[in-house]
């Protein structure tokens, strides 16, 4: 059986927020299994969250917050002792408290030259592979149109 993830679980679209991104080391490498601690800075009542990130160093972690939390200041800090990493960054929980149906999210990265998704390149591969097979299912149905012409021709000239 499939168990929802936290985020499908916890809570309607308009009450929660979610921060996402990647952990890596000094040297770029991903860290895997680094605690991940989500807090809403000016809300006290709202309960921080505590996340670990996987072995490609992705974490992700959903706040409960409401739409009076709009702009309120969130702290990330990831903390991962057998690297020695132990890092912090704010991010402002900037969403429209009259859209309820947007994600209301924040991806924040921690480590070097994290520019973009440290997956990105496995889906550039997945999209060229999509096209080379589309491409030749596309050159594959044209070659068999022109022998099937190409056969209907003759057996229309044998019977001439």
């Amino acid at each position: 059986m499939m168990w929802p993830g936290p985020a499908d679980a916890m809570h309607e679209t308009d009450h929660r927020f979610t921060v996402s991104g990647y952990v890596r080391d000094k040297d770029g490498t991903p860290v895997g299994d680094a605690r991940v601690y989500v807090r809403d800075l000016r809300d006290q009542k709202i309960e921080g969250v505590t996340t670990y990130t996987d072995r490609k160093g992705y974490y992700k972690a959903v706040l409960h917050l409401h739409n009076d939390n709009a702009g309120d200041q969130v702290q990330i800090s990831v903390r991962e002792e057998k690297v020695g990493l132990e890092d912090a960054k704010d991010v402002r929980a900037e969403f429209n408290p009259r859209d309820a149906k947007t994600e209301r999210q924040a991806k924040i990265n921690f480590g070097p030259s994290l520019d973009q998704d440290p997956d990105a390149g496995d889906r550039t591969w997945s999209y060229v592979a999509g096209g080379v097979l589309i491409g030749t299912a596309a050159l594959a149905a044209v070659m068999w149109g022109r022998r099937k012409r190409a056969t209907e021709s003759k057996r229309r000239r044998k019977k001439r």
